[in-house]
């Protein structure tokens, strides 16, 4: 069959259509391309063998101009029993972080061929990404998880998170030791890195009885890290304490300013000065924290002197291109206020303010706010002040009315084994990865 003929075909009864292809053929017709390739994400997920879902993917793409990912549809189109050409769309996807779409490929690729180890594991962090541990456990077990190194690290590492432990300290023990054998140390250093990271884990996992669902225990377990500002109202946890989408204002910044003081306060914490990143919003952030702590402020640069120094950033995606920070230095600590879970990072800061799916920062309008002389709602406007103004007003705010740091006793407890700080954690700050036990809703 040539790879045009797909589109001859005859079409199936409107009546025998699943909802998702009926949806996405609307917005293909209103030339709606893009709308059209997000109705069909659903479609892949709930019936990956429907042929004609690939065909309309391959019409839509090619109208965006997306030949060469309309081509990835193509060879699964052409050979449905070939299990190459559903591991290539599933990598594909996965490396643009469309896990939700990576996920039916993968399936039919290990359904294909159970024994390719790669595309197991590849469907195992998808799994996990999308918060469902316990399957990309019951993955790796059925391929024998033993027989493949980095398969065997990730289940050791997932089954920490299941709160299995079980087998897990025996195994690592049998990873270090094949990697103790290999003659070339340096090779294997990141091999290495990923041991003592899980390893970690499981040392402060053993340090809390009974871990709560929540993101501060399991941050923590997974981290080192310390979060300062989260919920646990019943009735908004949505996401295990971290926050979907949030428009910053002044005065929450400030509250977690004051936390991040009690915090430096609580675990005996000196530094000498503030470094923040280069771009305008770290600089705000670095810039209100250093007036706070009654400290200068600096902009930092790769070679600095970063000793006992706080280096602060406004994204944890912006410590990415840092890659020195990786390693701790001497009394050095970092901050970000806002931690996006959706997606890795090059490291994990010691602390963050809170974590968000999306943050939209004060500063640069968008946000809501009641205007007090009509009542009615009305968007901010970007503040184009100085960074040094705008630090300065959000100096000059008292803590808010509902502001509370109790759960900060947690970090008092469990010190020795904080990042940075704690004389049972090694120094190295682990990649941030999205993995996680605590479930959260996902609106992206």
């Amino acid at each position: 069959m040539g790879i045009f003929d797909i589109f001859k075909r005859k079409e199936t009864p409107n009546e025998e259509r699943p909802a998702e292809y009926t949806r996405a053929l609307e917005k293909y017709n209103e030339g709606n391309y893009q709308e059209c390739l997000g109705a069909l994400v659903g479609g892949f997920d709930t019936n990956v063998d429907y042929q004609p879902f690939y065909e309309l993917a391959i019409k839509a793409l090619n109208a965006l101009g997306g030949e060469e990912e309309a081509q990835l549809f193509k060879n699964a189109l052409n050979d449905f029993n070939s299990a190459e050409s559903f591991k290539n769309l599933g990598v594909h996807f996965f490396q643009e972080g469309h896990y939700n779409l990576a996920l039916p490929f993968f399936r039919k690729a290990v359904q294909l061929n159970p024994n390719d180890s790669d595309t197991v594991h590849d469907l195992a962090i998808v799994l996990a990404r999308r918060f469902q541990i316990k399957e990309a456990i019951t993955v790796l077990e059925s391929f024998d998880p033993t027989t493949d190194f980095w398969n065997y690290w990730f289940w050791c590492k997932l089954k920490i998170l299941a709160g299995e432990t079980d087998g897990v300290e025996s195994g690592l023990n049998q990873l270090t030791a094949i990697l103790d054998q290999e003659p070339n140390q340096e090779a294997i250093r990141t091999p290495r890195e990923k041991l003592e990271e899980v390893k970690e884990s499981l040392k402060r996992f053993e340090a809390i009885e009974n871990p709560r669902t929540d993101i501060q225990d399991w941050h923590f377990i997974q981290y080192g890290g310390v979060i300062l500002d989260y919920f646990d109202e019943t009735d908004d946890f949505v996401a295990g304490g971290r926050y979907v989408a949030l428009w910053g204002g002044n005065e929450t910044l400030k509250d977690v300013i004051f936390k991040l003081d009690k915090h430096l306060s609580n675990c005996s914490i000196s530094i000498d000065r503030i470094y923040a990143l280069e771009d305008r919003s770290s600089q705000i952030v670095g810039m209100a924290i250093a007036k706070h702590l009654g400290k200068s402020c600096e902009t930092y640069s790769a070679g600095v002197d970063a000793s006992n120094v706080m280096i602060v950033a406004a994204n944890t995606s912006d410590f990415n291109p840092y890659s020195e920070l990786s390693k701790i230095g001497s009394g050095q600590l970092t901050f970000a206020l806002n931690h996006n879970w959706l997606y890795p990072a090059s490291f994990s800061p010691d602390i963050v303010g809170f974590m968000s799916q999306t943050y939209s920062f004060p500063w640069d309008g968008g946000g809501i706010k009641i205007n007090p002389e009509t009542n009615e709602t009305e968007r901010t406007v970007p503040d184009e002040r100085e960074p040094a103004k705008i630090a300065e007003e959000i100096h000059a705010l008292p803590k808010s009315a509902d502001y509370d740091d109790a759960r900060l006793d947690f970090y008092i407890k469990h010190k020795e084994l904080l990042k940075s700080i704690g004389n049972k954690a090694n120094d190295t700050r682990f990649n941030f990865m999205i993995e996680s036990p605590v479930p959260g809703a996902y609106f992206g």
